[in-house]
């Protein structure tokens, strides 16, 4: 069995609140899809899409917190995927849970504050 770090932990298991952001995303730089974040955390968030993602796929992402001038911009890592058939939450619809890979610090404090202001 692997190593989990701490990091994995703290932010698997952080505050998540329910959203509705819009999300620009994209498996490349040149390909961008406006999706739906239905939920957020420090850690990631869970993206609605019917796009076809792996597990460990790597991803780019910006969205407009209500807290915040600039977007939100990062890399992220597809951590779990919820298809339309078969799906891992039936009471979410079809997406992916991201973990974000390189936020800033003062995007990290962002979310965190949105989080705690629970919009």
């Amino acid at each position: 069995m692997g190593h989990i770090d701490d990091s994995y932990i703290y932010n698997r298991y952080a505050k998540r609140i329910k959203v509705h952001i819009n999300v620009y995303y994209g498996p490349y730089q040149n390909t961008t899809i406006t999706g739906y974040c239905l939920d957020i955390s420090v850690g990631g968030l869970y993206l609605k899409t019917e796009l076809a993602l792996s597990v460990d796929e790597h991803i780019s992402l910006i969205m407009h917190l209500p807290n915040r001038l600039d977007p939100v911009t990062c890399n992220a890592k597809v951590a779990w995927i919820n298809p339309a058939i078969g799906s891992r939450k039936p009471e979410l619809p079809p997406g992916v849970g991201v973990e974000f890979l390189d936020l800033t610090t003062e995007e990290l404090d962002s979310i965190s504050s949105f989080i705690r202001s629970d919009h």
